[in-house]
């Protein structure tokens, strides 16, 4: 079984020979730093780990690769991102939103929508261009030649886009005091993602790849009913086209977001991303969730990975597996694996994962 099929057996609920692998690292200069460790470039590196899946990025979203010097480039040279010129280091993209090129990771700086006023001022880029998709055209076929699963990862949904144009504070006010104009904000996001959705559906991708963090590391970040109003319509608008394509649906979300599983099933969710232990119990997730939804991760990237000993990392790889990997619907990814976490760490973490990918162990 290669690895497009392996990932396509699990996320449809059919056997496979093993859990699909897929290290994945906080941005692009923790790839390197790790690569950097073995001697490796980055795509020997990816195939040294044995990950099944390879993430392709669009053009808009420059968030995803601030710190890739050639892409930064290719994305100022065609209108994608625009310097600040009061200050190298910041930049803003085609929404508005202002964001740090050196800072580890996605740190937004500012956001466009002062106030309410400006509504019509912010208007979606176009998803269709052909330079929106340089990444993805470039690398693609030859991933897909090469029988791996491909995603085009989409990040920054209605709600994390919604905030980050209005401001997280205000936002999150407006949700409740403003609500028509957030709605006049979020279909317009919605739109934009609907028109990429389709555009990704088109290059051969193995499943649909969405994100918004509905939770928090203390619970979700709002009511199920402001919820239920606000995100789960246009979130089956979103993944409604990828269903129409045949094609399984992951979603990201970081935090305690168990709430909003049940519902998120209902509409087409298949797969949950990262399955965060530190704010939810993966016994639990695997009790109710276990037989209808893939767990993709839960490995305890955050305090074990980081601070625990490389027998600490093992055992929790272990006791992982064999919690959400118990029906054979799990992905084997660690999540979000940050340039601090020491090399035993992470070479232990490669050990164990490729020892215990097998469920059955």
């Amino acid at each position: 079984m290669n690895s497009r099929e392996r990932v396509q057996a699990v996320l449809t609920g059919k056997p496979a020979d093993r859990l699909p692998v897929d290290f994945h690292f906080a941005d692009d200069t923790a790839l390197q730093v790790f690569a950097g460790h073995y001697g490796m470039e980055e795509e020997e590196f990816l195939t040294y780990l044995e990950n099944d899946v390879r993430h392709l990025y669009v053009m808009d979203e420059i968030e995803l690769f601030l710190q890739n010097k050639s892409l930064m480039k290719y994305a100022f040279d065609h209108g994608f991102a625009y310097p600040n010129p009061e200050d190298p280091d910041l930049c803003f993209d085609q929404w508005g939103i202002g964001w740090n090129m050196v800072s580890d990771g996605q740190l937004p700086v500012s956001s466009p929508l002062k106030d309410w006023e400006g509504l019509d001022k912010i208007q979606a880029p176009n998803p269709t261009r052909k330079e929106n998709f340089y990444v993805v055209d470039t690398n693609i076929q030859g991933y897909i030649d090469r029988n791996l699963s491909v995603d085009v990862a989409q990040y920054f949904g209605p709600f994390e886009k919604g905030y980050l144009i209005r401001g997280f504070e205000d936002f999150m006010m407006d949700m409740y005091e403003e609500t028509e104009k957030v709605e006049i904000l979020l279909d317009r996001i919605t739109q934009y993602r609907v028109e990429m959705a389709e555009e990704i559906c088109r290059r051969g991708v193995t499943y649909g790849h969405s994100g918004d963090d509905f939770g928090t590391q203390g619970g979700p970040i709002m009511s199920l009913p402001l919820w239920r109003k606000l995100y789960k319509p246009r979130l089956e608008q979103i993944w409604g086209v990828y269903k129409r394509h045949g094609l399984p649906v992951v979603h990201h979300s970081c935090g305690d977001c168990e709430q909003f599983l049940d519902e998120m099933i209902e509409i087409g969710l298949d797969a949950i991303h990262p399955v965060q232990a530190a704010a939810m119990d993966i016994r639990e997730l695997s009790r109710r969730y276990g037989s209808r939804l893939v767990f993709y991760g839960g490995f305890d990237t955050q305090d074990t990975l980081t601070f625990g000993t490389p027998e600490q990392v093992k055992s929790n790889v272990k006791e992982t597996i064999e919690t959400l990997g118990q029906y054979g619907r799990m992905f084997c990814a660690p999540i979000n694996i940050m340039r601090n976490v020491p090399l035993k760490n992470f070479e232990a973490l490669v050990e164990s994962v490729h020892q215990y990918r097998y469920a059955e162990n």
